[in-house]
């Protein structure tokens, strides 16, 4: 019988049922989960107890049949007999009841001569009638499209799935604990913002009808956040989404989860001893110790984390000494000769763009271990503060681990002068047809201009972190709902 067929019988019984019964009530009476039952089963096997959820399996044997009823808890078997139920609920769970239909079912429990849990059911009811049929195979949704897309089917057809989100809000809560227990306080700052600032992305832009104005779907929360620094709150940090107008690939989706935490009177160099303590913590109560393995690497997280500068990193693995061509087209020219793959080099690239993609194309794959990138060039970093010693670099850290990216963070730039040059430059490169230089933010240099204590603050990528601690190859399959291609 086809998808269609199957549909159309489903309809049918439902307008039937629509004549005896509501088949959609809104009051359950369940009283435990199907962990509960299971895991209280000496104290609930002579005890009539109601449970609901999921009708998943359903096996009819002449006058009796098993089934398997699901909950989020898990699944437990149900059985359903003649003699029990009566000749009229039992045609009626012949004739009525599909695979996919939520039941409620009050019964007593006991043990199959197989040990199986099973809860004799003596009286069932019809909570929700499913008109379409869940997936053909139940033990794998395998098309990987289909199981984005339609995620309620993969969660329904891959335990696995449900494991990793679960997983996922586990890892979000443990380290907002974590954080609230060092005196941290969790913070919110808008998500619309007239200016996009605090990266180096492309925007998304919509119109507020009522303000007439243009706004943006923020790129990171940095600048309103260090406002807050500016305004006396000391250690804060936000959990929340940013919207970067940017490819989708293993690595990125155009709305993803981020975490920015500042720290007053840190600097780059404490902060990194901050997030080594902190990602161990966290790893340890999630994983109940410091390794991992990832893509089929095994990764320890021991203190010290290797820590190597930008130019080293990118000299050993490019054969490039990045502070040899200081402008774009000798260093083109150096690329084009060391002949090195995947690098685009567009037709009028700015000298920090194409570092950076030298970086992205030579090193970070190499950076399996856990691995601080430090010092790296000023005109990458625009909101970093300088090297008092070395002004060509700031004070800035990424760690890598896996070959992901997980952390970006620095000794803030809290020098007004400073920054307002920072953004005058960025706006020569956006003349350029840089989209992603940001803009001149000049509310945000005054409120520099009233003061910001010394502070160190970073961004953690938190849909690549649970990628690595789910060991996830694909940003995709950790967010829900990733953004897809419309079919139409």
């Amino acid at each position: 019988m086809q998808k269609d067929d199957l549909f159309q019988t489903r309809l049918k019984k439902l307008k039937e049922l629509q004549k005896r019964i509501n088949p959609y009530p809104s009051v359950v009476e369940k009283t435990h989960t199907n962990y509960e039952a299971k895991d209280n089963f000496k104290k609930l096997k002579d005890r009539n107890i109601t449970l609901a959820g999921r009708l998943i399996r359903l096996r009819l044997m002449g006058k009796a049949c098993f089934g398997n009823l699901q909950d989020e808890s898990g699944d437990i078997q149900v059985y359903f007999k003649y003699d029990n139920l009566g000749k009229e609920n039992f045609i009626f769970l012949k004739e009525y009841i599909d695979l996919g239909d939520f039941l409620e079912v009050s019964g007593r429990l006991f043990k199959t001569h197989t040990g199986e849990i099973t809860l004799l059911v003596e009286k069932y009811r019809l909570l929700v009638k499913a008109l379409r049929p869940l997936p053909e195979k139940w033990h794998g949704l395998k098309d990987v499209e289909l199981r984005h897309r339609k995620r309620y089917l993969d969660l329904l057809a891959n335990p696995a799935v449900k494991k990793t989100f679960t997983t996922r809000s586990k890892i979000i809560s443990t380290l907002r604990k974590i954080l609230d227990e060092e005196g941290f306080i969790e913070v919110e700052t808008p998500i619309l913002q007239p200016l996009p600032g605090g990266a180096a992305a492309k925007p998304f832009v919509t119109h507020h009808e009522a303000l007439d104005q243009d706004f943006y779907l923020r790129i990171a929360p940095e600048l309103y956040l260090k406002k807050l620094l500016i305004g006396g709150l000391e250690k804060i940090y936000e959990i929340g989404k940013a919207f970067r107008n940017e490819g989708v690939d293993r690595e990125h989706n155009p709305e993803f989860t981020i975490m920015e935490l500042y720290y007053a009177y840190y600097d780059f160099q404490k902060l990194m001893d901050f997030i080594e303590d902190l990602l161990i913590k966290l790893l340890v109560k999630i994983n109940k110790e410091a390794q991992i393995e990832y893509q089929g690497k095994k990764i320890d997280l021991k203190k010290p984390f290797k820590r190597i500068t930008y130019q080293a990193v990118v000299k050993k693995f490019s054969g490039i000494d990045i502070f040899k061509y200081k402008d774009v087209d000798s260093l083109r020219r150096k690329v084009q000769e060391l002949k090195i793959k995947n690098i685009d080099i567009p037709g009028t690239p700015t000298w920090p763009k194409l570092v950076d993609e030298i970086f992205k194309e030579t090193v970070r794959a190499n950076l399996i271990q856990p691995t601080f990138v430090i010092n790296h060039p000023t005109p990458l970093s625009p909101l970093a503060k300088k090297d008092f010693h070395r002004p060509e670099v700031v004070e800035r850290f990424q760690l890598y681990i896996g070959g992901l990216e997980l952390v970006n963070g620095f000794s803030e730039l809290n020098d007004p002068v400073d920054q307002r040059q920072r953004f005058e430059e960025q706006a020569e490169l956006r003349k350029t047809g840089d989209e992603e230089a940001m803009v001149k933010d000049l509310e945000f240099v005054e409120a520099l201009e009233y003061g910001m204590p010394p502070t160190a603050g970073l961004g953690v990528g938190i849909d690549r972190l649970i990628m690595l601690l789910t060991n996830q190859s694909s940003i995709r399959e950790i967010i829900c709902f990733p953004q897809l291609r419309s079919k139409e």
